[in-house]
């Protein structure tokens, strides 16, 4: 199909396979992977399996230490060990403990 008009070949706002305009309109990225290199997940999925498989997609500089606290399901330390348990160099434990979030949010520049 093609459009035909003033615009261009553009199809209008709205039409099939275009989103509709206004302030709220996202055009969809031109690069999924890309997309996926900025997106962070953080650990309180209860899930040696979900976090170890986050790790491996999306890579440790992903993810951000998380427990969905309060209330919290477990005892802190064992949301910890089981970031220290995953299959990961104790440097990438530290980006997910915390390192990441000080680099995310500039916390090694705040009093």
């Amino acid at each position: 199909m093609a459009f035909v008009g003033a615009g261009g070949g553009a199809p209008p706002a709205g039409a099939p396979g275009r989103p509709a305009a206004g302030p709220d309109a996202v055009e969809p990225a031109a690069d999924p992977a890309a997309a996926l290199r900025r997106m962070y997940v953080d650990t309180s999925p209860f899930s040696a399996a979900h976090l170890s498989l986050n790790a491996e997609v999306l890579g440790p500089e992903r993810l951000l230490f998380g427990t969905d606290s309060p209330p919290m399901a477990a005892p802190l330390g064992d949301f910890v060990h089981m970031i220290e348990k995953l299959p990961l160099d104790k440097a990438s434990q530290q980006l997910i403990l915390g390192g990441n979030a000080q680099a995310l949010f500039d916390l090694r520049s705040r009093p």
